[in-house]
């Protein structure tokens, strides 16, 4: 790699070189090198390349999952899936013209917008019992995992794409066991963890994702609207169903779910942004419906079809715990998500099915999305 590294360097500078030292007496006296530089300026202009220093920041979000304390209102434990962070910036590509038009493959796209994604996230799996140093051999296995996300969308007025890679580690390089008990220290009336002997073995995490969501056309219930207040506005209804598939070391499955949302305001989006799901990068605060604020409900249901799980399933390439997943997973989620200017708070509750055979029971979770958006247009 270094070697061709210098060869191209090489060849561009000889390049270079031989331009430079061309002779002088060709060129016409009168010639304007003005000109010259009109000439390239008009051509870069019309050029329909695209670079990274054309992205414009959208969106600033905060995700925080916990299965007790705060987010959580139904129940407070401290197992299985038991605490996920995440922060991820939006971005408008501005991708227009020639370039728009290849990346509107598969299907038809009625003037398509496009978003990107950098998001870096965290989430934290134990056992049943935390003060337990040695955890059944049918227990959920220890494990975490740190990484990035990198995504790229497009989206019209009825469907979404999600593209998405996902870069990071599983195991104690994940920091999952010192920030679970560093979170444990500061509060007092935490259990200290006792079990983290037992997590998964360091592993480089590599997973892709697609998901594709559609939006049916929004209906309304003109609830305020009368003869003295005609410009009331209604309360706005719509479903989102989607597909989608996961594969890598990580996650290998296959998912479905509908999405109902009914408020004041819709956004132009494709559902609640979420940490184990993603944002909608296609939007910024312009899209949020007309005044100052809006909000809606919203509940999710779905399935996923489950080929691999390394936090039930174990490491790929080493020895570690493990237990008998369950094939199927269901799902269902109620939250609200509310919006004042450019900034909006989410809040949800997450009910799912058993993932393992040895599970003694369902899980919940509770999760509060912070964002900002910025007006770019």
């Amino acid at each position: 790699m270094q070697k061709l590294s210098f060869l191209v360097i090489g060849a561009c500078c000889a390049g270079a070189w031989a331009h430079g030292a061309q002779p002088d007496a060709g060129l016409d006296p009168d010639h304007d090198p003005a000109a010259d530089n009109s000439l390239l300026e008009s051509q870069v202009l019309s050029d329909d390349g695209w670079s990274l220093s054309k992205l414009k920041l959208r969106d600033a979000t905060l995700y925080w999952e916990n299965d007790g304390t705060v987010p959580n209102l139904i129940d407070n434990t401290d197992r299985f899936y038991t605490n996920g962070l995440g922060i991820e910036l939006s971005f408008d590509p501005q991708i227009s013209g020639e370039l728009a038009d290849r990346l509107s493959f598969w299907g038809d796209w009625d003037k398509p917008r496009f978003g990107m994604g950098l998001a870096i996230k965290q989430m934290i799996f134990t056992g049943v019992d935390i003060t337990d140093p040695a955890p059944a051999l049918d227990d959920h296995p220890y494990g975490g995992i740190l990484y990035f996300a990198f995504s790229f969308q497009r989206a019209d007025e009825h469907k979404h794409d999600h593209f998405e890679l996902d870069l990071g580690v599983v195991g104690e390089r994940s920091q999952a066991e010192a920030v679970q008990r560093y979170i444990h220290h500061v509060f007092p009336d935490e259990n200290t963890p006792q079990g983290w002997s037992n997590q998964l073995a360091n592993e480089l995490a590599i997973n892709a994702t697609f998901e594709r969501t559609w939006k049916t056309k929004a209906g309304e219930i003109n609830l305020f609207n009368n003869d003295n207040n005609p410009d009331a506005s209604g309360l706005s209804f719509e479903m989102l169903p989607a597909i989608g598939l996961d594969l890598g070391n990580v996650h290998t499955r296959a998912r479905g779910q509908i999405t109902l949302r009914a408020g004041m305001n819709l956004p132009e989006d494709f559902g609640p942004a979420s940490l184990l799901g993603h944002k909608d990068h296609t939007v910024s605060a312009t899209d949020w419906g007309q005044g100052d604020w809006s909000f809606y409900l919203y509940t999710t249901l779905g399935v996923d079809a489950v080929a691999h799980d390394i936090f039930l399933d174990g490491n790929t390439f080493a020895s570690s715990r493990s237990v008998d997943s369950e094939p199927f997973v269901a799902k269902a989620t109620v939250g609200l998500v509310t919006r004042y200017k450019s900034l909006y708070l989410g809040w949800s509750q997450t009910f799912q099915s058993e993932q393992y055979e040895s599970q003694p029971n369902h899980q919940t979770w509770g999760a509060i999305v912070l964002g900002c958006s910025i007006d770019i247009r």
